[in-house]
């Protein structure tokens, strides 16, 4: 048997010679290999079948788990080794979290596999066990994979034929109400399904890598209606007087496509004041390039663009990780504020960003208001900025222009 160390360290110490399972074991685990190694054996009338040996950086047992049946050879130790565990529940979560059509391919992996372990019992002497009722179908994922290859195409498409257009939601000054700018957000209008609203098409487009292309037809269109902006008497644009839009770009547009050449070539253009354009990204998306994702947010302060970090208080908040991103204000996520009346570690989460932010200079944007008492309460605590239904649903440029009072005529 095993040498197991304590369950906190989740590995496994083998000594050479010693099984680490047996054909038949019912499979709990999967073990990636630290060090040693280790040969796969399966046992047949004439004796044992070394299958395969694994090494370092390999992982062994990882099919019993991810097929839910059982141990379909015995793994033992060539020499003295280290495992780490990787629990069934591991695996679940991960492969859960997957594109379908990633999903769809481990399936058909997993049919092919089970046919071969079925095939060998057959060829060793055994009849090969008769299929299950529960056996496995590859066309589980079927549907949701072809939806998304369908989506991928669809946008693709929608992209050439000009079906993607920006709305406008306000941002208020919580203080006096006033519109100080708006959220510039995009919609798709599909010719068969209707209006579609970003959940229903970003994270496809993400996932596919056709965010970029969606984030440049947003920064032209946003380029186009900027200078349209009026004068808002001074109240608080972030130049003389101007209101401002800001505009949700992916983490991957940082380091991915020709995000960045496009802002620079609309910088030399010289179309607009770049202050009166904020990109707002989310905490939790630097994460997976942090370099490079900081060294363009960098960038485009240089240029004099806003940096709104989106959802903050649902990724990785920290005051040493914020002290090194350029931002300009702050976007509290919706789910605070839609609850913060109600829960109380809602409310005192808001209050500990509001103040983490005033520590370092940067004015707060509340999301998601739609109760006059969230926005006292938010105007109470410092939140200088708020967004939501109270102040206005996203609309038409135009419509969103006219519903700023006071402005000139």
């Amino acid at each position: 048997m095993p040498v197991v160390s304590p369950p906190s360290l989740h590995r496994v110490h083998l000594c050479a010679g010693v099984t680490l399972f047996s054909e038949g074991d019912a499979g709990d685990a999967a073990y990636l290999i630290e060090e040693g190694r280790l040969e796969i054996l399966a046992t047949r009338s004439g004796g044992d079948l070394v299958l395969a040996c694994r090494g370092p950086g390999e992982v062994v047992g990882e099919m019993a788990i991810l097929d839910g049946g059982k141990r379909s050879a015995t793994v033992r130790a060539l020499a003295d080794s280290v495992l780490i565990v990787i629990t069934r529940e591991q695996l679940a979560r991960r492969i859960s979290g997957t594109d379908p059509i990633l999903r769809m391919c481990l399936s058909v992996v997993l049919e092919r596999y089970r046919a071969t372990v079925a095939r060998l019992e057959g060829a060793g002497g055994r009849p090969a066990a008769p299929p299950s009722s529960e056996t496995h179908n590859p066309s589980l994922y079927f549907r949701e994979a072809i939806e998304t290859l369908r989506l991928e195409q669809e946008i693709q498409s929608g992209i050439d034929r000009a079906e993607f257009f920006m709305v406008f939601q306000p941002i208020v000054r919580l203080e006096t109400g006033h519109t100080v700018g708006f959220e510039a957000l995009m919609r798709w209008q599909h010719p068969e399904r209707g209006l579609l609203p970003p959940s229903q098409f970003i994270p496809v487009a993400e996932s596919s890598g056709l965010i970029s292309r969606l984030t440049l037809v947003a920064l032209k269109i946003v380029a186009e209606l900027i200078p349209r902006l009026p004068d808002c008497n001074g109240r608080d644009g972030p130049g003389p007087g101007k209101l401002f839009l800001n505009l949700n770009i992916a983490a991957q547009d940082l380091f991915e496509g020709d995000f960045l050449d496009l802002v620079e070539s609309l910088v030399r253009g010289g179309r607009f004041e770049t202050s009166s354009l904020r990109f707002e990204v989310t905490e939790s998306g630097l994460i997976k390039d942090p370099d490079r994702s900081i060294a363009t947010l960098h960038k485009l302060r240089e240029y004099g663009f806003g940096l709104a970090i989106d959802d903050f208080g649902t990724g990785y908040s920290s005051l040493n990780y914020l002290s090194t991103l350029p931002a300009t204000a702050i976007k509290i996520d919706r789910g605070f504020v839609r609850s913060m009346m109600d829960d109380p570690k809602s409310f005192k989460i808001i209050q500990m960003i509001v103040r983490l932010a005033d520590e370092l200079g940067l004015p707060v944007v509340a999301e998601g208001i739609e109760r006059p008492e969230q926005a006292v309460a938010l105007n109470g605590m410092g939140c200088v900025y708020g967004q939501g239904y109270l102040y206005g649903r996203p609309m038409q440029f135009m419509e969103a222009l006219s519903s700023v009072v006071d402005l000139p005529r």
